[in-house]
């Protein structure tokens, strides 16, 4: 599952400002994530920059989208399903009176879990590696017991 927690803008001046939220506050790889955000005294039409980076700084996505002439924007994303245990920082960007406004928010993608399945597949497949090792050091030509 993916939790999110929202930082505070870096920039925000009076009543310019971006907020952005997510319809879940966990997601798994794999999940779509629906991100929609406002901006407070922009123009209609307003463009917003969206980026989301994984863990290590790496570039997943990268959009523009418009904002609607109450200042409404949204995006839809899918976690990757190679999501790895870490965070991915989602940041939201504009111009608005010449500052550039940034909103993030982070996100935190836990260790997956491994269902029991999992466990005695492996085990499993172990085991059978292990009588593999051990039949071929033995010769295949033996018998029961020892004997040739």
């Amino acid at each position: 599952m993916v939790t999110l927690a929202i930082p505070s803008s870096y920039a925000q001046l009076d009543n310019e400002s971006i907020t952005i939220s997510t319809s879940k506050t966990a997601y798994g790889p794999g999940d779509i994530v629906n991100l929609t955000g406002i901006i407070n005294e922009g123009t209609p039409g307003q463009l917003v920059a969206i980026q989301v980076k994984d863990v290590k700084g790496n570039l997943i996505l990268i959009r523009t989208v418009q904002a609607d002439q109450n200042g409404n924007f949204n995006l839809q994303f899918k976690v990757p399903t190679t999501a790895t245990a870490g965070n991915l920082n989602i940041t939201a960007s504009a111009r608005i009176n010449g500052f550039v406004i940034t909103q993030s928010k982070e996100t935190t993608t836990p260790v997956p879990e491994f269902p029991a399945s999992g466990i005695v597949l492996a085990t499993s497949i172990a085991s059978l590696l292990v009588f593999y090792v051990l039949v071929s050091n033995r010769g295949l030509g033996m018998k029961l017991g020892g004997r040739k």
